[in-house]
């Protein structure tokens, strides 16, 4: 019998969640679970939003943003891990963004001060 990966992780889900049960109750779980959708839903509208408006960038913006699907999709997906999962993946995108963010305002001294005259040449009809 071939084992694929989806039991393993299932099961480990399955542990995670209970061991937050445990631990918070079950009405702590259900209000963990139900924000996490929540936040999946808001990453997937945003994502979806700048789709259409066609504000994907260079492949900084859009590794941000595949961060941020990622993510989105990993809060779908109900239980404990594949939430905690999904912040980190969240995590890593903010702070990406940000870093992105600082880059783009920081201005680079310029190394060469040669001005550029743009010439254009007539050349006469004999």
């Amino acid at each position: 019998m071939k084992l694929s990966l989806g039991a393993p992780f299932l099961v480990v889900e399955l542990i995670a969640c209970a061991v937050f049960i445990i631990a918070f109750g079950f009405g702590n779980f259900l209000i963990f679970m139900l924000l996490s959708m929540i936040a999946g839903v808001v990453l997937l509208a945003l994502f979806w939003k700048n789709m259409l408006e066609f504000q994907m960038g260079g492949f900084r913006d859009t590794l941000k943003q595949f961060a941020f699907v990622i993510a989105g999709f990993l809060f779908l997906i109900p239980g404990v891990l594949s939430s905690v999962f999904g912040i980190l993946v969240l995590v890593f995108g903010l702070v990406f963004q940000a870093k992105v963010q600082a880059n783009f305002y920081k201005k680079e001294p310029k190394k060469h001060s040669e001005e550029i005259i743009d010439v254009e040449i007539i050349e006469d009809r004999k």
